[in-house]
């Protein structure tokens, strides 16, 4: 067996796990970055405590409930398509191992975005409200009420790829 035999050529090339890294770290600081700004941008309703020790909450405070959620999804959206360019950057000469692993991606994204807000707070309901006097305001927990809005980021991060590729699949009709 000769030298050049023995030599094993990598599993992924070395362009291809720097490009992982790359979208990592992407995926990393863009999920932070979702879930920074989630919790600055919303506004998280608050209970009114009453007397009877009852929690209360207004009209106002219900339609906050949902304006979280519109939050997140108008976040997730931005910086979704954000990620879905870096990544058709990184894995446009992949084909569909790409797009896997931009939805993969995606979804990794998302759920940082979300436990990064929610640990950012306000948490820990229960315990404020069985600790709260009558008269205090409680808000409420910074969280998604319909956790499949998850799906929001993987689903966004595809049309970067999509554009490229029809814009791509035009210049070479084209030439």
């Amino acid at each position: 067996m000769s030298d050049a035999d023995s030599d094993q050529t990598p599993l992924l090339p070395i362009s291809v796990g720097r490009s992982v890294v790359v979208c990592l770290g992407a995926v990393a600081v863009l999920g932070l970055l979702g879930g920074l700004l989630w919790h600055l941008l919303t506004v998280t309703p608050a209970y009114t405590i009453g007397d009877d020790q009852g929690a209360i909450i207004t009209e106002r405070g219900l339609s906050q409930v949902f304006a979280s959620d519109i939050w997140y999804i108008i976040i997730s959206v931005v910086l979704a398509l954000l990620l879905g360019g870096v990544c058709w950057w990184l894995f446009r000469r992949l084909g569909w191992p790409g797009v896997l692993l931009t939805v993969v991606a995606g979804l990794a994204a998302a759920v940082i975005c979300w436990q990064f807000g929610h640990l950012l707070g306000p948490n820990g309901f229960a315990e404020r409200v069985s600790q709260a006097n009558p008269g205090d305001r409680v808000p409420m927990d910074l969280s998604l009420h319909a956790p499949l809005l998850v799906l929001v980021w993987p689903a966004t991060v595809g049309i970067p790829i999509l554009v490229a590729s029809i814009v791509e699949l035009v210049r070479g009709h084209a030439r």
